[in-house]
């Protein structure tokens, strides 16, 4: 109970701090919470309240019947597979979890993996449910889709409201509390995410850095940078142009030289979140408004735009001229000091002789008051319930006991006992993981694709343009279509009509 009472109160106070993540700078001082101020309240609740946070779903007996579950999204994800104990921790840690529901409700589980597949907004997982929804057969109780084509199945009313089904309460921990306040649309909920699987975490933004690289080149420690809020964009560049040299001196990067980052071409969104900046965003009114168009948004967009083009830069992505696996390499022989990309990214190099870190994303400024992380939308796939599903109730209280058990065993088999405990060989960077993951957001305005100004975005990375304030008004007026037809879907939907 001691060790659940701090991990509640450590969620608590983390989330107080990261508040703010994803409004504007002139909102970001509103209602935060200090972190001394926090810290007396903790203490305070540890005296008073002994708290243990409950299943409330309603346990029945389905007389061993199967819980069909379909997966499918662009990354390839195996959330709710485990067919057997391996004495691989998260592996077993999943089928530990599903051998508890199962046995909670007797019930077996299928799992259609249909993940690594098309989820562009009309791809794998939205051809699958769609054609089960307007067939009117309950072939999956379970769905687990891919963001793009998840928010189409939402405005089209494929999918059923979450926070309407008694079984589910997403105010419980094992679900994303961001995911509540960032993806409700007039306060429904007909996707999120939590902790039945680790996608999400994999999918998350972060930055690794070559520790050997910092010290040859007598840099500040990033650590300490963080915590003394002056890991800032400036600050980042700053130092990464230091590691960069032309070691053949040819004028050309490449992967002979020792450059300053390895730059993935999603990043570019990533530092548009990391500056608190969004593409969309749910208004008062309940609807997704554009919150693209500001001048803090612009420069942050164009200043990474035109980073990418600087010698320094190894890309990753389509027109990269240095190979991916060459890249690697030069991070491991202390070539390269920065790594942009998601945390999956970790696991690729926990063997790697040189230490590294992890560090979030750069805020823009020292004026900015949080860190703020996001997921790579492309990446990843939110659960979900088809409308046409056999029995609602059943299926959302096996989904809630499937993240239950999941924050019970999945969550501290992946976080504590991979990350932390196998991937990393310092205390700081489970603080730097901490902070990543306690301060992220959610961004509609990439899942919905308005103008597709995100995979616009990539596309100018990749092509080495830097002009967004053209690109911007260039799509602005399809963007402002697309966004009338999914918010007026959605009225129409909240009205009882058809979409």
């Amino acid at each position: 109970m001691k060790k659940l009472l701090t991990m509640l109160l450590l969620s608590a106070m983390l989330l107080s701090t990261f508040a703010a993540c994803g409004e504007s700078a002139a909102n970001a001082d509103e209602g935060t919470v200090s972190g001394d101020a926090a810290s007396s309240e903790a203490e305070e609740i540890v005296e008073e309240t002994e708290y243990v946070e409950t299943l409330d779903a309603e346990v029945k007996d389905y007389e061993g019947r199967t819980i069909n579950i379909v997966l499918a999204g662009n990354w390839s994800f195996t959330d709710f597979i485990a067919e057997e104990m391996t004495g691989e921790a998260i592996n077993d840690a999943k089928y530990t979890a599903n051998e508890a529901v199962s046995e909670m409700f007797n019930v077996e589980f299928t799992v259609n993996n249909q993940s690594g597949q098309s989820s562009g907004g009309t791809g794998t997982g939205y051809k699958l449910i769609d054609t089960m929804v307007m067939a009117g057969t309950n072939d999956y109780d379970i769905a687990d889709i891919g963001c793009y084509d998840v928010s189409t199945l939402a405005y089209n009313g494929k999918l059923l409201d979450l926070n309407a089904n008694k079984n589910i309460d997403l105010t419980k921990s094992w679900w994303d509390p961001k995911a509540n306040e960032h993806l409700s649309v007039a306060g429904k909920m007909f996707y999120t995410t939590g902790d039945a699987g680790v996608l999400d975490n994999d999918c998350t933004y972060c930055i690794l850095f070559n520790k050997q690289m910092i010290t040859n080149f007598s840099l500040d420690n990033p650590y300490d940078l963080v915590r003394e809020n002056k890991w800032t964009y400036d600050k980042f560049t700053e130092m990464a142009n230091t590691g960069y040299i032309d070691m053949n001196g040819n004028g050309t990067t490449d992967a002979e030289d020792s450059i300053g980052i390895i730059m993935w071409q999603d990043s570019v969104i990533g530092m548009l979140h990391a500056s608190s900046g969004k593409f969309a965003t749910i208004n008062a009114d309940g609807l997704i408004e554009m919150t693209l168009n500001n001048e803090r948004n612009f420069d942050v967009l164009t200043s990474w735009l035109t980073l990418k083009t600087q010698p320094l830069i190894g890309f990753i992505g389509s027109g990269a001229t240095i190979q991916e696996a060459d890249l690697h390499t030069m991070f491991g022989d202390q070539r390269a000091m920065f790594y942009c990309r998601y945390v999956k990214a970790v696991s690729w190099f926990r063997d790697m002789d040189t230490d590294f870190g992890i560090l979030p994303y750069p805020k823009w400024d020292e004026t900015q008051q949080d860190f703020c992380n996001t997921m790579h939308a492309y990446g990843t796939s939110y659960v979900c319930i088809p409308t046409t599903v056999a029995d609602p109730d059943m299926s959302g209280a096996v989904l809630e006991a499937l993240s239950y058990y999941g924050k019970e065993y999945i969550t501290p088999a992946y976080y504590e006992t991979t990350l932390k405990g196998k991937y990393f060989r310092d205390e700081e960077s489970a603080e730097m993981l901490d902070l990543i993951f306690a301060s992220r957001f959610f961004d509609v305005g990439t899942y919905y694709q308005l103008g597709g100004y995100n995979e616009k975005v990539i596309t100018m990375m990749q092509q080495g343009d830097t002009d967004f304030a053209s690109m911007y008004q260039k799509n602005e007026k399809v963007a402002a279509k697309v966004l009338s037809k999914i918010n007026d879907a959605y009225a129409a939907m909240l009205a009882g009509q058809n979409p």
